[in-house]
């Protein structure tokens, strides 16, 4: 069994197939975002519409593409929060860059961060619990 990402508002899977589906939103540009579910690949398939307007450095806004609800990160406003249950069943937070342009991505499991990508320095100690 693969692992399961899932919005963590209403728990639909964003995976149901091999990549994620979110909804991006820029300015006034709304669209389809597929992402790599492999933790530092950064590829992307995008609505394009919405990615003619894209700059480096602009902060994107992602949406579950079920119960419609910002998934802007509760503990890093910088930040997408999704979730990812493994075929064992453990659940994991997600954190990915919100920011076009900026590869830092941050699993959370307990009080265990793994960082992926290129920027994840920028960071520094970014806090993802909440305190």
């Amino acid at each position: 069994m693969k692992n399961t990402f899932a919005c963590p508002h209403c728990r639909s899977v964003l995976n149901p197939s091999v990549k994620i589906l979110l909804v991006v939103r820029y300015k006034k540009k709304q669209g389809m975002i597929l992402l790599s579910p492999q933790p530092g690949n950064y590829k992307y398939l995008c609505d394009p519409t919405v990615e003619s307007t894209l700059k480096t450095g602009a902060a994107l806004n992602f949406f579950c593409p079920v119960c419609s609800e910002n998934l802007e990160s509760p503990s890093n406003k910088k930040f997408v929060e999704i979730l990812l249950e493994d075929a064992g069943g453990r659940e994991r937070k997600v954190e990915f860059s919100r920011i076009y342009g900026t590869h830092a991505t941050f699993i959370v499991d307990g009080d265990e961060v793994t960082p992926y990508g290129d920027d994840v320095e920028d960071f520094g100690q970014t806090n993802f619990f909440g305190s």
